[in-house]
């Protein structure tokens, strides 16, 4: 039967926002970038610290998936370099994952899962990876 296939399951879950940011020190003169936006959106790749319940879930990524929202609420339609945790902190697509990550692992690790990748789209062309150690 294939509920008795052995293997490991991820869950992905995302979100989508709006936000414009700079980058410090960007040029070599050591001037900022201009202020530009992005259309962005964020993945999150899960995975239990089990395999799979009798239920069939490998993981219940509700409250993951509410948390995100929260986060994706808090970072949408702003200027990124103005958000209290990003101050004096460039806000490249490594260092939104990264921020993702910090924001996300707590109540992922609180309800049986591990965050394995975030993935940061700057636009639908850029993009970068963060695989947590």
């Amino acid at each position: 039967m294939f509920n008795q296939l052995n293997g490991t399951f991820y869950i992905r879950i995302e979100g989508r926002f709006e936000s414009a940011h700079f980058l410090y020190d960007y040029f070599p003169d050591g001037s900022d970038e201009p202020i530009h936006g992005h259309s962005w959106k964020v993945e999150v790749l899960l995975s239990s610290t089990q395999n799979i319940g009798k239920d069939g879930i490998s993981y219940d990524f509700l409250s993951a998936r509410n948390r995100l929202n929260d986060l994706v609420k808090s970072i949408d339609h702003i200027l990124i370099n103005d958000h209290p945790d990003f101050q004096k902190i460039n806000p490249t697509s490594e260092n939104v994952a990264r921020w993702f990550f910090a924001g996300l692992n707590e109540e992922v690790e609180r309800t049986g899962g591990k965050i394995k990748q975030i993935v940061i789209h700057e636009g639908p062309e850029n993009l970068a990876f963060y695989e947590p150690k």
